[in-house]
C-alpha cells in the first residue's frame, strides 16, 4: 500500500487570546516525506530470506538482514536440518528421518517437512513437520503406515557439532528422550549490514551495502547492489534482485522469486 501525505488545506485554527476566541488560517506549508523502502521476503533459488529498512535521507540509509540457508557458514547459530539423518528415541528405537522441504520464516528460522521410517520394521512409516529457530528444534511426527495415527512431538537443541538432543512425548503420554548424531544440522550464512546509499523513485528502490568482515572470506567485503519493486499489496507482483556492484550505485543483478512476505516502497 502506498502512503500519501494528507495535507490540510483551507483549515481554520482557533486560538484563545485574552479570553476571546479568534480564528487563524492554518499553515499550508507542504512537508515532503523522506522516501523509504521496507521489506521482509522469502526467496527461492537458493533458499534465502532478507529483511531491510531503507531511507533516502542524507547521512542515514538504514540496514539489511540477510540469510542464505544453503550456504554453510560458521558461528551464525542459524541452522539447516535438511537431509537424511538418524533419529533415536529412548536410546533404543532407531528411526531414519529425511527432511525434504525447508521454508524460511525469517533470517534465523525455518519450517521443515519430510518423511521417516522405523528401522526395525519399514512398515512403520511417518511424516514429520517442524521448525528450527536459531538452534531450537520442534517437530511433530504422524505415523501413516503400521500403527497409523500414532503421534510423537518433540523439542530439542542443536549443539555446536550439529547433533540434536531433546525430549519428546507420544500420543500415549510417554516421555521419550531423543538424539540425532553430529552433522544432522549445519550452520548457514547470515549477516546484518548498514545500507550505505539508496535511490528511491516511484515504486522502485535501489540501494547498496558491503558484506561485513565476519562473513566467509569469499564474500566478506563485497559491495552489493539490491533492486526492489513494489507491485502492490502482498508479494505476488513485487520483485527482488541483488548482485555484486561493479560501479557506484549499479551493477548486474539476479532476480530471485519471492515466495512470501511483502515489499513496500513509499515515495
Amino acid at each position: 500500500m502506498k502512503i500519501r501525505s494528507i495535507l490540510a488545506t483551507g483549515a481554520v485554527a482557533l486560538a484563545v487570546v485574552g479570553g476571546s476566541v479568534t480564528a487563524a488560517g492554518a499553515s499550508t506549508t507542504h512537508v515532503r516525506p523522506v522516501p523509504t523502502a521496507t521489506g521482509s521476503v522469502a526467496l527461492s533459488g537458493p533458499i534465502q530470506y532478507v529483511s531491510f529498512a531503507v531511507s533516502a535521507k542524507a547521512g542515514h540509509h538504514g540496514w539489511i538482514d540477510y540469510a542464505n540457508f544453503t550456504y554453510p557458514a560458521a558461528n551464525t547459530n542459524v541452522w539447516n536440518i535438511s537431509g537424511t539423518h538418524a533419529l533415536v528415541f529412548a536410546g533404543t528405537y532407531a528411526h531414519t528421518m529425511t527432511v525434504t522441504t525447508v521454508t524460511p520464516l525469517s533470517t534465523h528460522a525455518t519450517r521443515f517437512s519430510g518423511t521417516g521410517t522405523y528401522n526395525a520394521d519399514s512398515s512403520y512409516t511417518w511424516t514429520v513437520t517442524g521448525t528450527v529457530s536459531w538452534n531450537a528444534v520442534s517437530f511433530s511426527i504422524l505415523y501413516t503406515g503400521t500403527n497409523a495415527g500414532y503421534r510423537v512431538s518433540g523439542h530439542g537443541w542443536i549443539a555446536a557439532n550439529g547433533s540434536v538432543s531433546g525430549t519428546a512425548r507420544d500420543s500415549n503420554g510417554l516421555m521419550l528422550p531423543f538424539t540425532m548424531p553430529a552433522g544432522s544440522a549445519f550452520q548457514v550464512l547470515r549477516y546484518q549490514a548498514p545500507v550505505t546509499w539508496a535511490v528511491i523513485s516511484g515504486h522502485n528502490a535501489r540501494f547498496g551495502f558491503t558484506i561485513p568482515s565476519y562473513a566467509p572470506a569469499a564474500l566478506a567485503g563485497l559491495p552489493i547492489v539490491v533492486k526492489v519493486h513494489d507491485g502492490g499489496p502482498g508479494y505476488q507482483n513485487d520483485t527482488y534482485a541483488h548482485g555484486v556492484a561493479t560501479s557506484w550505485h549499479n551493477g548486474p543483478v539476479t532476480q530471485y522469486p519471492i515466495t512470501s512476505g511483502n515489499i513496500i516502497v513509499n515515495r
